[in-house]
């Protein structure tokens, strides 16, 4: 598949400048949708200075503004050291975008599947993820984001396919359009005990009633039969609009993944080393990928528990749990021998 997919992309000497780094767009001559695509990708800083790297990857869908102010706000976050550095790869629409989203048959609840968003589902997962998983270093951990009808998409695309993406985005979905959704994803959840990946669910609170009745309808679906390993949240975004909702949710959304990235000191004090340990192996299997805790945040932490806490014992734990991940730090070592270790 990767080499027919590969002999049908033509890349474009094009590229423009977003926030610190550099945009690509290619173009893909899709043999699913029978035309040609834009695909917009934006590398992390630093990506070529670190040729051993791999990074996670997230999709966003509909307007080519939702991918340029989701590549602002990973380059933010990463700079700020909430998230980790990412690809961002934009799958903007050119004139078919309700075709391309809108998951069932024209008839008002039915649960006909749309053909074109069959397509559009097979171009993503059978043409795009392999080009860029062929063409750049990627590791595993693989998000979407839709809004408004791409929303809708990103929901029904989750029942579909659970184990395609490590986290389904969903913001402001069109479900007053589908109000169908719902029993699918009752059904879905009753077929399904058990779930790998995780969906974050939002909506502005200044949405219109319509929006606002059938986003409550699926909340409550999660609420009630959910399985209880699955990984979700669902919440409301206050004094957010319908179009704002994209650029808040997708801010919340990445936030919300990375929520366990850095461990705090109200947690470090009743955790072991062992603990620390598993709660990044937890956080790995939730995203996909193999994720460990910076460096400097570990030792900061231990400082912040012995200095400021006089915590000798919570500072020396997450020590012996920052030893584990980096072996060969000096800093640590040294660190660790102010303890007797």
């Amino acid at each position: 598949m990767n080499k027919v997919v590969a002999a049908l992309f033509s890349f474009l000497f094009s590229s423009v400048i977003w926030a610190s780094e550099v945009t690509h767009t290619i173009t893909v001559k899709s043999q699913a949708l029978k035309e040609s695509r834009p695909v917009l990708i934006r590398l992390p800083k630093g990506y070529d200075e670190s040729p051993l790297k791999n990074y996670p990857v997230i999709f966003t869908l509909n307007d080519e503004d939702n991918f340029k102010w989701t590549s602002a706000l990973v380059d933010i976050q990463s700079s700020k050291h909430g998230i980790e550095d990412m690809i961002v790869v934009g799958l903007p629409h050119t004139g078919r975008y309700s075709e391309d989203n809108y998951p069932f048959g024209d008839e008002e609840g039915s649960l006909k599947l749309n053909p074109q968003s069959e397509s559009y589902s097979k171009f993503i997962r059978k043409e795009v993820i392999p080009l860029i998983d062929k063409n750049y270093r990627t590791n595993g951990g693989r998000f979407i984001v839709g809004h408004s009808l791409s929303g809708l998409f990103v929901a029904h695309l989750f029942t579909q396919y659970p184990n395609e993406f490590s986290t389904y985005i969903v913001l402001s979905p069109s479900l007053h359009y589908a109000p169908q959704f719902a029993k699918v994803l009752d059904k879905f959840f009753r077929d399904n005990a058990t779930l790998t990946s995780q969906i974050y669910l939002s909506i502005g609170g200044l949405e219109h009633t319509f929006i606002r009745q059938e986003y409550e309808k699926l909340k409550s679906v999660f609420e009630a039969n959910a399985p209880q390993g699955l990984h979700w949240f669902a919440t409301d975004m206050v004094n957010t609009d319908h179009m704002l909702a994209a650029f808040n949710g997708v801010n919340n959304a990445l936030a919300w993944i990375y929520k366990d990235w850095s461990i705090h000191d109200k947690q470090a004090r009743n955790m072991s080393a062992s603990e620390i340990i598993n709660h990044y192996s937890a956080l790995s299997k939730r995203l996909n990928y193999s994720i460990k805790p910076r460096e400097k945040h570990m030792v900061g932490l231990s400082g912040f528990l012995l200095e400021k806490l006089k915590n000798k014992s919570a500072a020396l734990e997450v020590l012996k749990a920052a030893n584990f991940f980096y072996e060969d730090s000096k800093e640590i070592k040294d660190s660790m021998e102010k303890f007797g270790y």
